[in-house]
């Protein structure tokens, strides 16, 4: 890609034509067209096209960042580490989705129409259908930590969608425990995404522990504080195994076609929110999901 065609696809339509003349201006541009980029740069609105424009911005500029003293480095806030942390997911998972997701889509092409009749059922769609169920996982992801966008929304009637999703006989032992409404104002998306997993790990813990449960089994409940709102879920299953935090790595699952995404997705949409997610073993058994975020 020549500096001239770099410098007119910053203004494409396709963020992954965008985000190649970025890196391209990074071997090819001047810095005489600092203003130019910049310029793209404040307009962009995808994360990782936005980084390379910055990378770019600094190599044209001769901006060298000084590194931090251990003393500096310690004054960063766990707020502003979380920030950082979901900005770099945002680009590796953007990045992800626009230069690999396309190539896996040819192949899927390809091969239903090499196989032809021998298609369904195929060792080759199976695994084809795992590595796209792993893709929408990290479209999940990168949605996660994506900028918050607050408005004002009933976090009980949201609780109570989710829950319109489960079979009769399974609402019969959830329990729900907080103020209704319950008006909040934060990123709906982003709460979904933190009830959604809380509720469906606490459900197939119960429903794997036994083969009748009772009423309360599990039970929701919410909440807030003055500075924060939180959401827990609480269940009698079968408990937690092994270190604790090795759950939330992505990839981690002890089920049977998880993928392992679930508690990842769910932290860094909490921690984009600024907040935490905590699991840990319930009081008489089970385990107990709680996240929290600011206000």
């Amino acid at each position: 890609m020549t500096r001239e065609e770099a410098l007119d696809n910053l203004k494409a339509s396709s963020a992954h034509v965008r985000g190649q003349a970025a890196r391209a201006l990074g071997d090819v541009g001047r810095r005489t067209d600092l203003a130019r980029i910049r310029q793209a740069q404040r307009e962009e609105t995808v994360t990782y096209v936005d980084y390379a424009l910055q990378e770019t911005i600094r190599r044209l500029a001769h901006e060298q960042a000084p590194a931090p003293s251990t003393d500096e480095a310690d004054l960063v806030s766990e707020d502003v580490r979380k920030q950082i942390y979901g900005k770099a997911m945002g680009w590796i998972t953007g990045f992800l989705l626009h230069e690999i997701s396309s190539p896996i889509g040819l192949v899927r092409l390809a091969a239903k129409r090499e196989l032809g009749e021998h298609w369904d059922g195929s060792g080759t769609q199976k695994h084809l259908e795992s590595v796209t169920r792993v893709f929408d996982a990290i479209e999940v992801l990168k949605n996660a930590a994506s900028v918050p966008r607050p408005q004002e929304f009933d976090l009980s009637q949201l609780v109570d969608e989710l829950l319109d999703g489960y079979d009769p006989e399974v609402r019969k032992w959830i329990s729900t425990i907080g103020s209704r409404p319950f008006l909040i104002k934060s990123d709906p998306s982003l709460v979904r995404m933190v009830a959604v997993n809380g509720i469906r790990n606490a459900v197939e813990a119960q429903q794997a522990a036994s083969a009748q449960p009772n009423p309360h089994d599990v039970t929701i409940s919410w909440g807030e504080t003055d500075v924060d709102y939180w959401l827990a879920v609480v269940d009698h299953g079968g408990g937690l195994t092994g270190p604790i935090e090795t759950a939330f790595e992505i990839g981690n699952s002890t089920k049977k076609d998880h993928i392992g995404f679930g508690l990842a997705i769910a932290r860094q949409a909490v921690e984009t929110m600024i907040g935490s997610l905590t699991l840990e073993p319930a009081k008489h058994g089970g385990a107990l999901y709680t996240a929290r975020w600011r206000k």
